[in-house]
């Protein structure tokens, strides 16, 4: 018999939406190890459901089920994910029952339901998870939220320090899980060669205002014309990307130093971008969300390669990695441009060093050894013998 898992989160069909790939990434694997996973998804069009099937397939997630919502209003699919979720929680065949809610909108609910039926409810914390300030008012509000679960899972250390840091009190099940990647993917990325005149500067992600992409573009302006910037993100086929990126261009007068990709598929992200980088950058600002509340997936996709990292010295940061790994700048533009250009003086046995460390780091995120430990802790968590 099969343990079942519901995902209680309504997950958009696009793919270029770095949410969805890391639930069905993260819960593909998971649903690899004798599983039965669901995840709701809302496709606004056919060819976005299509991608999200052709997807399962090639990743071989056979035991991973969409739960496809109507396209209808907000309030419709949720009552349609609600009766699914209740026809589900009264099925007797599976040895037990995990709802896993991401969302403090969907927590009361499964509060709720919890007491009708038989099920173990765990919150995934991400970047939403926390309050955006300290307030009497929030902190009470974010302690009732935490209390009657069954588990918390992290998806940063520093998560669970902000916690600890302003004396919530937290379930006593809990566990840190980052995010999985591919680790084969990302190994294989060829770093750019220091002989080389030119130096190129790599940025992957979104533009959100707390991922603080601006800093980047400020730090370029402080550094020797031949240091160069390449940056991917933003929304598949968005102009307002394209018309953000060439206003910090002009703002910063870097014209002919900035090369924009737009979105990038993750499958040909680490061949068409990553290649060639000689250093891999992480802005963040200095937002709650940003230092405590994250989990930045680039990071760990970042740590994989054998290109050296310099990132904004955040409690997030430090959460995944070690020291002496990453470089480690303020969130200032001159000492963020000072750290890059600093690596450029090292010897190439310091760097080489520090890459080995942030290596060795990334392997304990793969996806494969994630979802092991993840199975591992749900089986001690429901006293779940195979």
């Amino acid at each position: 018999m099969q343990r079942l898992i519901i995902y209680f989160k309504e997950v958009t069909a696009r793919i270029d939406s770095a949410m969805t790939m890391q639930v069905l990434n993260d819960y593909g694997h998971l649903s690899n190890l004798n599983n039965k996973v669901i995840v709701p998804i809302y496709a606004k069009t056919n060819q976005e459901l299509n991608q999200i099937n052709n997807l399962l397939t090639e990743k071989n997630f056979l035991n991973l089920h969409i739960f496809v919502l109507p396209k209808s209003h907000k309030i419709i699919r949720s009552l349609f994910l609600i009766a699914y979720l209740i026809s589900l929680l009264i099925k007797k065949e599976f040895t037990s029952k995990v709802i896993i809610v991401r969302e403090k909108k969907y927590l009361w609910l499964a509060k709720i339901l919890k007491r009708i039926f038989h099920f173990f409810l765990l919150v995934e914390f991400h970047e939403t998870s926390l309050p955006e300030k300290e307030t009497q008012k929030l902190h009470l509000k974010h302690q009732n939220l935490l209390l009657h679960i069954d588990g918390a899972l992290f998806t940063n250390s520093s998560q669970a320090d902000y916690f600890k840091k302003y004396k919530y009190h937290l379930p006593r099940n809990q566990i840190v899980l980052p995010n999985g990647l591919d680790i084969k993917n990302y190994s294989k990325v060829k770093k750019g060669s220091f002989r080389s005149r030119l130096r190129i500067l790599t940025y992957t992600g979104q533009f959100t205002s707390w991922k603080n992409v601006q800093l980047l573009f400020e730090a370029l302006h402080y550094l020797p014309p031949y240091f160069h910037l390449r940056i991917a993100g933003g929304k598949e086929n968005s102009q307002s990307s394209h018309l953000y990126v060439n206003k910090l261009i002009t703002q910063y007068n870097l014209a002919g130093r900035v090369k924009y990709y737009g979105f990038v598929h993750p499958s040909v992200l680490a061949q068409k971008v990553l290649n060639g980088s000689h250093v891999l950058l992480l802005p963040l600002d200095n937002s709650t969300m940003a230092q405590y509340a994250t989990s930045p997936m680039k990071l760990v996709e970042y740590m994989a390669t054998l290109i050296p990292i310099v990132a904004v010295n955040a409690p997030s940061v430090r959460g995944l990695s070690e020291k002496n790994s990453i470089f480690l700048a303020k969130n200032h533009a001159r000492d963020f441009a000072k750290v890059i250009l600093n690596i450029f003086k090292m010897k190439l046995e310091e760097i080489h060093t520090r890459v080995e460390t942030q290596n060795q780091i990334s392997k304990q995120y793969d996806f494969n050894l994630r979802a092991s430990k993840y199975n591992a802790w749900l089986n001690d968590l429901c006293n779940f013998k195979e």
